[in-house]
């Protein structure tokens, strides 16, 4: 991933792209950012990393564990 944030001074944008994007598929999305957001990110370091995406989903996972085992005819009772 290649991202980079930076002020326009103009209406028109030359974009120059790393060598290894040549012959892939590549999505360009420009869109207003927040100061306080970028900070945010900053102080947080890469938001995207796997880590991060780790320690999410060890958060909000469900324990399968504790829930109790049933058999077909149990529903029929």
């Amino acid at each position: 991933m290649y991202r980079q944030v930076f002020i326009p001074n103009d209406t028109s944008l030359l974009l120059q792209i790393p060598a290894y994007f040549i012959g892939k598929k590549v999505e360009v999305i420009a869109f207003p950012v927040e100061e306080n957001q970028i900070v945010e990110e900053q102080s947080n370091g890469d938001k995207y990393s796997w880590e991060n995406a780790l320690k999410f989903f060890r958060k909000n996972s469900v324990d399968f564990s504790k829930i109790k085992k049933w058999k077909r005819e149990d529903l029929y009772e």
